[in-house]
């Protein structure tokens, strides 16, 4: 039984958006079917961490020191000839206690917190999964109707006791259905916070 349209109170000429997106019988034109396909998913995300804006911190300060003292060798070294050897090795490499140390430093940061931003680029493509899927949910509930060019929402199509949407421009129904998404199924929370906040186990 197809669902009544709220602008033309007639249902003859309904049918769900997913449908209406593979019926080749009746195709829809190139623009309405773009405005209708689902809500597009997260790109597959890998399992590895951010780098670390601390640890880059450091190792932009020691290409910095490097690059000076690259410099400096470059440059005209007549001056140093009646220096002592101590103050021509000091000159020469003195830069280069500077820059590996931050270098070093640099990576044990990367190293150290690689843990803790691989979870959360865990977290976080989860919680863009959790998202999407709400989203899809809703968009699959969509409806169209092929004589009056609008989408809809029936009762009850998302949830029990949701209401019946207005008519719905095809052009604003992927805003509807990231709106609608959050407003019944909220915002996702983070795993960490999720963890953080759940009650302990019961002892046996």
């Amino acid at each position: 039984m197809n669902a009544v349209c709220p602008h033309c109170t007639e249902s003859d000429r309904t049918v769900s958006v997913p449908h209406a997106l593979t019926d080749t019988g009746d195709p829809l034109p190139a623009t309405e079917h773009g405005l209708l396909l689902p809500p597009p998913p997260p790109p597959p995300v890998r399992a590895t961490a951010e780098r670390s804006r601390p640890a880059m911190g450091l190792y932009i300060a020691a290409a910095v020191v490097t690059a000076l003292w690259l410099k400096n060798l470059a440059g005209d070294l007549s001056d140093l000839q009646d220096a002592s050897p101590a103050y021509r090795l000091g000159y020469l490499l003195g830069p280069l206690f500077l820059s590996v140390p931050l270098a070093v430093a640099g990576l044990v940061v990367q190293l150290s917190t690689r843990r803790r931003r691989v979870m959360a680029g865990e977290d976080g493509a989860a919680k863009q999964l959790a998202v999407w899927e709400r989203r899809h949910r809703v968009w699959q509930a969509a409806w169209l109707c092929r004589r009056c060019r609008v989408a809809f929402f029936p009762m009850g199509a998302i949830s029990p006791g949701f209401p019946a949407s207005p008519p719905i421009a095809v052009a604003q129904l992927p805003m509807w259905v990231t709106a609608t998404a959050e407003r019944e199924f909220g915002v996702p929370e983070p795993a960490a916070r999720k963890s953080a906040t759940a009650e302990p186990a019961a002892p046996h």
